[in-house]
């Protein structure tokens, strides 16, 4: 199907969709060392500024205030049957930090980055004559990443679609040969990407 855009090719990050994009009880934690319990989102502000962010207020009555990397370290949602922790880590060296969720603690971490969706707008100029309005397109987007303490940027073992994630992953395990092996063997499917970086965490990391 052809199609044309009149430049309007729109790419709207509209709300940058968080799945805590509604009020939650949780902790914050300073990069002093000190925290708070409260409520709070997360939220980017203007979509003119690529900081991302975080609204924290004591109080549900209190209109609370906007708090970003520069103070904040992480973010723990507290809910009735789960925890979530989210941490700002740089992705990449030209950008901000970003806030991502903590799905495996340990020597090396693994983090996923909130669902963004995206929208396109475009026209099907096979349609135009019967329907003259744009159509819209949505793409959702959520990406995985490894991470040492000591290492300054993450490693995304998803965002290159000439690479597999389980090459990405043997890569950055290297050094854990049964792992790398397991991996090209198949013995792990993406849906059990956590249990890999678990059995590195307990048996080949120091």
């Amino acid at each position: 199907m052809k199609l044309f855009t009149l430049k309007l090719f729109f790419f709207l990050l509209l709300n940058n969709f968080f799945a805590f994009s509604q009020d939650q009880e949780c902790i914050i934690y300073f990069k002093d060392g000190t925290s708070l319990e409260g409520y709070g989102m997360l939220k980017i502000v203007n979509i003119l500024d690529p900081k991302e962010k975080i609204k924290f207020r004591l109080t549900k009555e209190e209109k609370g205030d906007f708090w970003d990397f520069e103070d904040i370290s992480k973010i723990t949602f507290i809910g009735f049957e789960m925890t979530k922790t989210f941490e700002y880590i740089k992705t990449s060296k030209y950008e901000y930090p970003k806030l991502l969720e903590i799905l495996v603690d340990g020597e090396v971490k693994l983090y996923r980055s909130p669902e963004t969706i995206t929208y396109r707008l475009y026209f099907d100029n096979n349609d135009l004559s019967k329907n003259p309005f744009p159509k819209t397109s949505e793409k959702i987007i959520q990406n995985n990443y490894l991470k040492r303490d000591k290492e300054e940027i993450a490693t995304c073992i998803d965002c290159y679609p000439l690479k597999s994630w389980a090459k990405q992953v043997s890569e950055y395990f290297s050094d854990c040969e049964t792992l790398v092996y397991d991996l090209k063997k198949h013995k792990y499917t993406f849906a059990e990407l956590e249990d890999a970086i678990i059995f590195y965490n307990d048996f080949c990391s120091e």
